[in-house]
C-alpha cells in the first residue's frame, strides 16, 4: 500500500514538473512571498521558479522579528529576476519597538516603481493617529518624481495625506484606494487631495479622516473637494469632512456607506451618474443651517 501511494504521490510531481514555467509563475502568483519561495525545495526545477514570480507579497505578520522580516525582504529584492513584475504587497505589523524604521518600506516601492509594477499595496498596522503613521511625502516624494512611474493601482492603509499627495508620477494612475487614512488639512479653506490624478477612474475612500477631527493637531475646519474628469466610480465609507463637494461630469456609480452625522454633501456636479448605493445609519437632525448642507 505504501508502495502505491508513493508512485501515485510520484505520478502527481511529475505532472506539476511538467507544467510549462509561465503557468508555474502564474500559480505561484497566488502565494505570499514566503511560501513561494519554500516551494523551491519541493522539486529541483522550481529551485529558481520564485525569482520569476509577478507577484511579491511581503507580510511582516509571519515574522517574530521585525529584523529579521527586514533582512528577508532584502534578500529577496536583491535576488529576485528583475523583469516581468506586475503587482507589489507590504504589509507592515506592530514594529517601532522591535526597531522598525521606513527605510524597508522605502526601499521596496522603490523597487516597485523602478521596475514598472502596475499595482501597489502598502498596509500600515498602526492607528491613525499613531507617531508611527506613515507620512505620504516621507515615502513617495523622492520616488514618484520621475515621468516613467507605470502605476495604474495604488492602495494604502495608515497613513497621513499631506500636501506631497499626487506628484508628476502618478499621471498615469486610473485606481485609488485610501484606507482608515488622515488627510492634513492645513489651513486651506477647501482641500482638494485628488486634482493631481488626471486619469483616475476607481476611487474608494474608507474611514477617512480630516486631521481638524484631533484638535491637538489641527483645529480649522475641513471642507474637502473631490474633483475627476475621468472619474465613473466612487465609493465613500465612512468619510469625515464638515463639507465634500463633488465635480465628476463622468462618474457613473456613487456609493456612501456612512452615520448621517457626517452627511454633509453640496455642489454635486454628476451629470452622468446611473447608479446610487447609500447605507446611513444613525439619527439625522434637520434644522435651518442643515438644509443647505445635507443635500442629497
Amino acid at each position: 500500500m505504501n508502495k502505491k501511494r508513493k508512485a501515485v504521490k510520484e505520478r502527481r510531481r511529475d505532472r506539476l514538473s511538467r507544467l510549462p514555467e509561465p503557468i508555474i509563475h502564474h500559480i505561484f502568483s497566488f502565494l505570499a512571498t514566503r511560501s513561494a519561495v519554500q516551494t523551491s525545495v519541493l522539486l529541483r526545477s522550481w529551485r529558481s521558479a520564485w525569482k520569476h514570480v509577478p507577484v511579491l507579497d511581503f507580510s511582516q505578520h509571519s515574522f517574530q522579528r521585525y529584523s529579521s522580516f527586514h533582512r528577508y525582504v532584502g534578500n529577496v529584492l536583491s535576488l529576485r529576476y528583475p523583469l516581468n513584475l506586475r503587482k507589489v504587497k507590504f504589509a507592515d505589523g506592530e514594529r517601532r519597538s522591535d526597531g522598525r524604521d521606513d527605510s524597508l518600506v522605502i526601499r521596496v516601492i522603490q523597487y516597485a516603481l523602478s521596475h514598472a509594477a502596475r499595482h501597489l499595496v502598502i498596509d500600515n498596522a498602526d492607528d491613525v493617529i499613531s507617531p508611527d503613521i506613515y507620512r505620504f511625502s516621507d515615502l513617495f516624494g523622492s520616488t514618484t518624481s520621475s515621468s516613467n512611474c507605470n502605476l495604474e493601482t495604488l492602495e494604502l492603509e495608515g497613513f497621513e495625506i499631506d500636501s506631497g499627495f499626487g506628484s508628476p508620477g502618478f499621471r498615469m494612475l486610473t485606481s485609488l484606494d485610501l484606507w482608515t487614512c488622515l488627510v492634513a488639512c492645513g489651513e486651506e479653506e477647501v482641500l482638494e487631495p485628488f486634482s493631481n490624478f488626471p486619469c483616475l477612474k476607481h476611487l474608494s475612500l474608507r474611514d477617512l479622516l480630516g486631521d481638524f477631527l484631533f484638535p491637538e493637531i489641527n483645529d480649522h475646519p475641513g471642507h474637502m473637494k473631490i474633483y475627476g474628469l475621468e472619474l465613473v466610480s466612487l465609493k465613500l465609507h465612512t468619510v469625515k469632512f464638515y463639507r465634500i463637494e463633488i465635480d465628476a461630469p463622468k462618474l457613473e456609480f456613487f456609493g456612501i456607506w456612512d452615520d448621517v452625522e457626517w452627511l454633509y454633501y453640496s455642489n454635486l456636479i454628476l451629470p452622468s451618474l446611473d447608479h446610487v448605493d447609500i447605507g446611513l445609519h444613525g439619527k439625522l437632525r434637520f434644522d435651518e443651517e442643515d438644509k443647505e448642507c445635507v443635500a442629497l
